[in-house]
Formats: structure tokens, sequence, C-alpha cells
């Protein structure tokens, strides 16, 4: 591989920049930070993608929105040019490779580039000042390691494994075989082949109106799914319809503020009230009994009132607490009868009952979309066997006339034999292709071999066509032996695509009564669902009317309770606790006025009493002044209007709460009626516009489908095609099997023999040359004592340990250099970035010329900021290109 030219539109600090790279060596210098690393970086994502971000890691991402990559050109056999494109923001990432003007994908590049990888790149044609000082790779067994990577290796168990390849090939594929699976599908493929070629000039456009149908259904069940979405919005949108009354008040009441009174406030409110009602009652009375002076007569009731005065008070007090509780039950049994009858409607209407609601199967939609679609899969599969009925026809009448022309039968040579011996020799020689010496020689010649042996047996199968009758029987025979078996395959696939239809139907039937038409199940689906949803509402409201109507209930009895004790003196029975209430507080008026008339000096006493009550009423009213105050009253009489005030209050804030917990998921956004509205006539709108569009889509399949029995009258190249496909799945799997064989069997020979023979004594003797050219002669040879490199000077023998840091980095880069040289191919550039830290000039210069030598036959891309490099470049006669830094 060589590189030829890198444009960079993203990467780090470089923008829109092109770096053209030379055959051999060449010198890219630049100051520090110019951009150098930078290069190297570009190249390493170009071939095996963009670095993974990591906080121990520099980010070339721009910062200024640019994007992120750029193109890469090299050379690489057997192409001279391919084109690397790569972006961040594309594709994931993954590259694009241009061939000319084919585009190839990231996998192409992968195994166009193997057996090279980024770790290859990095640990072997990459030379930086790191790397050269890891003393602890000039051991055997990294050095094995390194070969390997190159791909190099060798075992003692690899004969065994070549004895194995081999034998299994043998069962596989031989160029005379007759009965090998191999031979066998090469023999057949052709003369498939040979039928195909014959209808493809028939049938060219069935292809096409499958295709058709295909698009139809698959833009059907989209549109299936748009509907189905737009329908749960219209439920959506139809419950906000329906509670849009009671979004309306809960609207208004958002804007209701609770009381900032206590309750404790009010509670003292309404005891001052009821003390001054108290004292008011008792002066009025007072008052009247001044006026009258009469006497009253002594009875049993009056000494039980006196007993129960206490009592009787206390309930009378109680009457704005009746009328309230009575008011709150006549609301809720007539709301109660109102939700009742809805009920009762609903479950007229559907059949429901309240003790167990309806539930709705959430597959049900599923199982009315797989019904559809086993209905269109049924005509199909009809079709299609009626396509193959009127094939049969014509065949069987050419098979019977050809049975009446077959001679005896005898083993011929046929020349279908010829040319799968043939077929098979190019097929080697295109693999050989693409591995490397001697592999590709020995490949070559066996499958010249192949060309020639199957030409000679078909040139001479060819001219005998006494069997020709014979083979075209066999093959009509076949094909006609398939149509039957295919038929009988699709009428087995019509039962089965029946019964399950049949299940369906039996399974859905009971949710649609008596109605067998089931294209209009869905909308009785989405009208049931709607009224379940009603209905579930309904029953909740219904219920919990009933246990807010029990405890209002309880609490009336409780009260009406408390007029047991005035049974026996007062005509209760059978009357309203109104009623009561009204006879008890006229029974009490009479007792206070009896017991007014038995006092002693009444007039004197009535006097005393009622100044008495009314200095207790002033000194009431004077205690309580801040509390009206507070409540903004000014006088007692105003306290019931500012209770019931409060109270309807307290009701409204409780009712807002209510709605709040009730509506916001409903309303989850506020909306106006007219956008309600809006958006319900668009949704059905849309529902109207896609139903139309799968009746249109239904009309072209079906019309596709005539196109197709229309096509299909005098046709079989679809069975041709899937026979052929068949075959060459199964000759590819035979081939690639034979071929891994073969390939595995060479290979495991020739690496066998050369790593034992030549390739580690070579890197030896290639390491110590170019030592010794570092070194300038100082050290003569690079030995491997022990399994650990060492080096001879004058006939001494040293350990690397001894080695200064400089001659260390120089012997790491001689051994680094002997492992590229022993490459027939380049793989990849060398590229080398400050790699000469430790060197001083008499060492800078001896590298400079190993650089130019060994760029005779490679391609060495260094990067520096070293100057004094430069000079030895230019006297060497060796390209320098000048990074400028880029602000």
């Amino acid at each position: 591989m060589r590189l030829i030219k890198a444009e960079i539109t993203g990467f780090g600090q470089y923008r829109q920049q092109q770096f053209d790279f030379l055959v051999g060596n060449q010198l890219f210098f630049g100051s520090n930070e110019a951009g150098k690393s930078t290069l190297y970086q570009f190249i390493q994502a170009m071939l095996f993608g963009f670095p993974k971000k990591s906080a121990r890691k520099r980010d070339y991402t721009p910062l200024d929105g640019a994007a992120y990559g750029g193109k890469l050109w090299l050379s690489i056999e057997p192409y001279e040019e391919v084109r690397i494109e790569r972006f961040r923001q594309m594709n994931r990432g993954k590259a694009s490779v241009w061939v000319g003007e084919e585009e190839r994908d990231e996998a192409f590049l992968m195994r166009l580039l193997s057996p090279l990888s980024q770790d290859v790149f990095q640990d072997v044609f990459t030379f930086q000042q790191e790397q050269l000082s890891e003393v602890s790779r000039l051991q055997e067994k990294e050095l094995h390691a390194a070969l390997i990577s190159l791909g190099i290796s060798g075992s003692k168990q690899l004969m065994a494994k070549i004895q194995f390849y081999q034998k299994n090939n043998q069962q596989l594929f031989k160029p005379r075989g007759q009965r090998l699976p191999l031979n066998q599908r090469l023999k057949e493929w052709q003369q498939l082949k040979e039928t195909i070629l014959q209808k493809e000039t028939q049938e060219k456009d069935v292809q096409q109106a499958y295709q058709r149908v295909a698009k139809s259904l698959d833009q059907q069940k989209q549109l299936r799914e748009q509907l189905s979405k737009l329908q749960q919005q219209q439920q959506q949108l139809n419950q906000q319809k329906i509670n849009w009354s009671l979004y309306e008040e809960w609207q208004e009441l958002r804007t209701l503020k609770e009381s900032d009174i206590s309750d404790e406030e009010q509670q003292q409110l309404r005891m001052f009230y009821q003390e001054y009602q108290q004292l008011s009652e008792e002066i009025r009375k007072k008052e009247e009994e001044l006026s009258r002076l009469e006497q009253g007569q002594e009875t049993d009731r009056y000494f039980f009132y006196l007993d129960q005065e206490a009592a009787i008070q206390a309930l009378l007090r109680q009457e704005v607490a009746i009328a309230r509780l009575i008011d709150e039950q006549e609301r809720l049994l007539a709301e109660q009868q109102a939700t009742d009858q809805e009920l009762t409607q609903l479950s007229k209407h559907w059949g429901w009952q309240r003790e167990t609601p309806p539930v709705l199967d959430k597959q049900i939609y599923r199982l009315l979309d797989q019904l559809e679609d086993l209905e269109q899969q049924s005509v199909q599969q009809k079709s299609r066997i009626q396509w193959l009925e009127e094939k049969i026809q014509p065949l069987e009448a050419e098979v019977l006339q050809l049975e009446k022309k077959l001679p005896a039968l005898g083993k011929q040579l046929k020349p279908g034999i010829g040319l799968s011996i043939a077929g098979v020799g190019i097929f080697l020689l295109l693999v050989s292709f693409l591995l490397p010496m001697p592999l590709k020689g020995w490949l070559l010649g066996l499958g010249s071999a192949g060309i020639v042996v199957g030409a000679g047996v078909f040139l001479f199968a060819g001219s005998k066509t006494s069997g020709q009758n014979k083979m075209l029987w066999q093959e009509k025979s076949l094909q006609l032996d398939q149509l039957k078996a295919e038929i009988a395959t699709e009428t087995e696939q019509v039962l089965r695509t029946q019964q399950e239809k049949e299940q369906l139907i039996n399974y859905l039937q009971p949710f649609f009564g008596n109605d067998p038409d089931y294209l209009s199940w869905r909308q009785m689906i989405h009208d049931y669902q709607l009224a379940a949803e009603k209905f579930h509402q309904k029953l909740a409201s219904f219920q919990e009317l009933q246990q807010k109507e029990a405890v209002n209930r309880k609490s009336i009895a409780a009260i009406d309770q408390q007029f047991e004790l005035l049974a026996d003196w007062l005509p209760l029975s059978n009357k309203a606790i109104v009623e009561k209430l009204a006879l008890v507080s006229r029974f009490t008026t009479e007792m206070q006025e009896i017991k007014l008339t038995r006092l002693q000096q009444p007039s004197t006493l009535l006097a005393q009493q009622l100044k008495k009550s009314k200095e207790n009423r002033d000194e009431l009213f004077e205690h309580f002044g801040q509390l009206l105050e507070r409540f903004g009253l000014s006088h007692p009489t105003e306290v019931p209007t500012w209770i019931k005030q409060w109270e309807q209050q307290q009701k409204q804030v409780e009712r807002k709460v209510e709605l709040t917990q009730l509506l916001t998921p409903v309303f989850p956004e506020s909306i106006s009626w007219e956008v309600l509205a809006g958006r319900l006539a668009e949704n059905e709108q849309q529902q109207e516009t896609l139903q139309q569009r799968i009746s249109e889509l239904s009309e072209e399949k079906q019309r596709s489908q005539l196109q197709i029995e229309q096509l299909q009258i005098d046709g079989v190249l679809d069975e041709l095609y899937q026979e052929e496909s068949r075959l060459l799945s199964e000759i590819e799997e035979l081939a690639i099997t034979w071929s891994t064989n073969q390939v595995l069997a060479a290979f495991l020979s020739d690496l066998a023999t050369e790593l034992s023979e030549q390739q580690l004594p070579q890197l030896l003797q290639r390491a110590s040359y170019y030592f010794k050219t570092l070194t300038k002669g100082r050290y003569q040879a690079v030995r491997l004592l022990d399994g650990i490199l060492h080096v001879t000077s004058q006939e001494t023998l040293l350990d690397i340990y001894t080695l200064s840091t400089g001659t260390k980095d120089q012997l790491i880069m001689a051994v680094r250099f002997a492992y590229l040289s022993l490459q027939e191919q380049a793989v990849s550039p060398v590229i080398i970035d400050d790699g000469w830290l430790h060197y001083d000039s008499e060492r800078k210069e001896q590298l400079a010329k190993l650089f130019a030598e060994f760029g005779q036959k490679h391609q060495v891309i260094c990067l520096s900021s070293d100057q004094e490099m430069v000079s030895y470049y230019q006297r060497l006669h060796q390209p320098v290109v000048e990074i400028m830094q880029r602000m």
C-alpha cells in the first residue's frame, strides 16, 4: 500500500488542507504545534476509524462546527487508486470507499487493508520515540509475535493439519469425479443455466410486478399504523369533548382563592352568633311575656319540658345543619337517579351487567390486522397455484413426446463434465490472484490444468449427440416434478392459511354477534371502546354518589333519633324531620310561656331578667367586636349571610380540587373549544384520507396481481431462479470449503518451511546490516542467544542492556526496519514521528542515510521539527515538505 494524497476538511487545527505524498522517502518539516502529529492521526483515522473520545486522549473534533473528517487517496494491489472518504457526521463515521466510479463499504476497506490492522500499523509501521525505548520487545518471544502480526507463523503440527485438509478435499471434488458433491452440483447448475437463458427472454416484467405488490402491502401496513394512532388521538379528543362542561367549570374555579379565615376563627364566629341569638331570643320572649303577663296551667308536659329543656334547646340549634343535610340529600338523589338512567341505557344497548363491567381485549386490533393479512395471503397463494397448473399442461405433453423418442439407455460421456472441470479451473485461477506466493503459483498450475482437461472432455463429448434426447427428457421430467411438488406445497400452505383464518374468525365472532363482515368490525370495536369507557366513568360516579348519599342518610337518621325523647308528648309519628323540628319549636315556645307565668312577681322578675339579658348581650357584642371587624362585619345579623357565603366558597374550593384531579389527565394543556373542534375535524379528515389511500393501494395491488397472472401464463422463471439460487448456494458453500482447505494446506506447508529455514535468520541478518549502518560500523552483528538479543563489537559479545540509550534506540530501529524488509510487498508506508530524541549529529546523519536507502523500495514518511535533519535530507537530495503553522 502507498499513500497518494490527503485532503483534510476538518481535523484538529486543519481546515481545507491538502497534502501530497511521494513514492519513496520524504520529510515533512514543521515547528512545534505545526500539526505533524495531527497529520499522522488523520491518516490513521481515515484507515481505521475516528478515535473514541477520552479524557486522556486529545480530541481532534473541530470546535468551529466544521465537518469532522476528509479524504485519503492510496494505491493498493490490485487497484491503482482507491479513495477513502470518512466524516463523523455521515454514516455514523463509517468509511465510503471509491474504486473508480464504484462505491464500496467499510467491510471492503478492512478486507483490502488485511493483514494490516490498527495495532499492526501502530506497532510495526509507525516509529515514535516511546516505542523506540521498549527494549523488552527485543526477546525471542516478542520477535516471533511480531513476525506473526505480519502474517508469518509456524508450528510442529502443521503437517498433520495439511493432511487433514487434503483428505477432506478428496471427498468433496476431483477433476474427473462423477458422484462427488461439488462435481454433481456444477453439472446441475450448468444444465439449469441453459434453461434460464431460454426463459429470461420471455419473462422480464414479473419481478417488477411482484415488487409493486410487496410495496403496496408495506404501504398499507404503514397507513394502518397511522390510522390506529389517529384513532387513539380521536379517543382522547372525544374524552375532552365529553368533559367540556366540567372543563369550563374548572377554568372558572381556577381563579378562586382559598379563604384566609381559619377553621378556629370560623367556629368562634358561629359560637358568638349562637350565643347572641339565644340572648336575643330570650330578650324577645321576656319582652312578650311582660306585655301579656298571663298565668299558665300546670301540666305534666311542663314538668317534662323542665327536665329536658337543655336537650330540646340543643336540638333546636341544629336547624341550620338539618336544612343543609336535607338539601344535600335531595341533590345526591337527583344526580344518582340521572346516572342510573344513563347506566341502564348503556346496559340495555350493549347487554352489559354492572356487576361485571366490560373489558376490551387489547390484542383485538392486532388480531384484525392479522386476519386481513391472511385474507390477502390466501388470494396470492391461490393465484400462484392456478399459474403453476397452467404451466404443467404443456410441459406434460412435451415429456410424453420425448419419451417416445428415447433410445435404449446407455452411459455416455456428457459435455457438462468438461464444462464443470473447466469452470473449476477458472475458479482456481481467480482465487490465485488473491493469494501470496508460492501458493499463487501452485493454484495457477492447477487452474490451467483444469481448463485444458475440461476443454478436451467437452470437445470429445460434444461430438456425441445420441444422448441429447435423453438429457432433454430428464430435464423436462425434473421440471415437471418440481412444479408438481411446488403445487402440493402451495396447496398445503393455502389450507394452513385458511385454517388460521377460520380460527381467528371463530375467536373474534363472539365480539361482533352475527355480523360476518369483518371489515366493519374495526369500527364496531372503536364504538364499543368509547361506550365502555363511558360506562366505567358513569359506574364509578354512581358508586361515589351512593357512598355520599349513605353517609348523608346516616347523619339525618342520627339527628332524627334525637326526636325520640319527645315522641310521648308530641305527634311526631310519620312526619318529616322538618315538620318535627317545627312542632318542637312551637312546643318550646309554649313551655317557655308557661314558665314565665309561674314565676312570683312576674313583672318585676321579668324586668330584672330582661335587663340582665340585655347586659349579657352587650357584653357579648363588646367581647367579640374585634372578631367581627376581622370578618368585615358591622352587626351580628350579617353573620348568617357571611357563613352561607363562606360555606359556598369552601364547596367551590372542594369542587376545584375534585375537578383538578379528574380533568388534569384529560386536559394536559389549556385548550379552547374552537381548537378542540378543529382538531376533531382535522383528525376525522385525516382518517378519511388514510382510509381512501388504503382503498387505492388495495386496488393497485389487485391490478398488479392481475398483471402477474397475465405475465406468468407461459413462464417458470421464478422457480428456475429459486432453483439456481439454491444450487449456487450449495456450490458456493462446497467451493468455499474446498478452496479453504486447499489454501490452508498450501499456506501451512509453505509457512512451516519458510519459518524453519529462513525467516528468523533473515530477520537477524537484516537487523545486523541496518544496525551496522546506523552505528557506522561500530557494531557488526545482531545475534539471538538463549532467547535474548546480543550485539557484537570488535568480536566482543555485548548484552543489549549495557548499551547507551541512543544505541538502544538504534538497535530497536534496526530490528523494526528488518521486519519491514522481509515483506515481499509493502503492506503500509513507514511513518516516523521525531524518532531520534537520543541521537547526536552523527547518528542523525546515519539515520537519514538509512531512510534514503529504504525509501528506494518502500514509501517512508518522516515527520520532524528538527532543522538538523532537514539539512541531512537536503544533503542526500531527499524531498522536504514544509508544514506551515496555522493560526
